[in-house]
């Protein structure tokens, strides 16, 4: 099965061994990347790519395998194809969709905002419908989501985090109101910071305060990642609304427009209250994670103002056992 070294000049993307369906053909040919950086020929195309294989890898220290850059397409359409049928499926426990949606999330946004064309945005989309319908839809898995989160300060790690929380969060609030469209929602709020992309990677993990000119950085990236998204021709409504005002604050002191809290949609606050729950329960450069009691005791006592009140009461929910 394994076979012969590649050039290096070729590229290469990861795919985690999570979003490869075991017992089906491999959707094009995979290689494993060894210790001095090349890569190895491991399936073919065509191939089935069954538990064995899997354990092979595992047993070689990895959890990721490879594909070529060309043939990405062929792997999003794929792991599409995958997730609809494992989401769909009532053989497939609860654990086990949330873990192969979590892992196709973690992947996705990780490529989108390296390289944030409107082609790769549009892919994204793809791929995070069938999480959304997941989180709409069933309750276990939503609850083993919510568990699987993992915090660092990699943006699409946090994006991913406040997309799973948001689209849980709209589902309690909005639940069986066709007015709200879960899909443009969930669009939104998984691709909010998009627009950090392009903040210098010093600056995003600067250990202390940020200067007015670094701060000013940051706050671009509210309307870079509008720009980006607009751009790409994938804006809805919902996308604007997350993306232009999730940083807006009641007292008006919020960026980059200083709405006043009447004028802040209650989509942008699902975002906010995801946003800064993630940020308290993550590591970041310039302060330790807070516990999940502790984050949510803070925002009720700091954060939380009369409009957002039912919003958190909802949102607590997600995180009661």
């Amino acid at each position: 099965m394994e076979g012969h070294t590649e050039h290096m000049n070729e590229q290469f993307l990861p795919v985690a061994l999570a979003t490869l369906q075991f017992e089906r053909a491999a959707p094009c040919d995979l290689y494993r990347r060894i210790h001095d950086g090349q890569y190895v020929f491991f399936a073919q195309k065509g191939v089935l790519f069954d538990s064995a294989a899997r354990d092979r890898v595992i047993a070689s220290g990895a959890d990721l395998l490879y594909i070529r850059e060309e043939e990405r397409a062929l792997y999003n359409a794929y792991l599409k194809e995958t997730l609809v049928s494992i989401v769909s499926n009532p053989a497939v426990s609860s654990n086990k969709k949330a873990e192969a949606v979590h892992a196709a999330c973690l992947q996705t946004l990780q490529r989108t905002f390296e390289e944030p064309r409107a082609v790769f945005l549009g892919q994204a989309c793809e791929i995070l419908e069938p999480t959304v319908n997941l989180i709409i839809s069933d309750d276990q898995a939503t609850k083993h989501l919510i568990h699987l989160t993992t915090y660092d300060h990699s943006t699409y790690v946090h994006s991913t985090n406040v997309g799973i929380f948001s689209i849980a969060l709209a589902r309690i609030l909005f639940g069986g109101d066709n007015q709200h469209d879960m899909q443009a929602l969930g669009a939104g709020f998984f691709l909010h910071d998009l627009g950090k992309c392009k903040i210098p990677i010093e600056i995003l993990n600067k250990p202390g305060l940020l200067n007015d000119e670094e701060r000013d950085i940051v706050r671009r990236h509210v309307l870079d990642g509008y720009q980006m998204v607009e751009n790409s021709g994938l804006m809805t409504d919902e996308a604007r609304t997350i993306i232009l005002q999730h940083h807006e604050r009641d007292d008006g002191m919020g960026y980059p427009h200083n709405k006043g809290a009447e004028e802040i949609h209650p989509y942008a606050r699902i975002c906010r209250l995801a946003d800064v729950y993630e940020a308290l329960t993550s590591d970041r450069p310039y302060h330790n994670s807070r516990s999940s009691f502790e984050a949510l005791k803070f925002m009720k006592e700091h954060v939380v103002s009369g409009p957002d009140e039912q919003l958190f009461a909802g949102f607590v929910k997600l995180f009661l056992a």
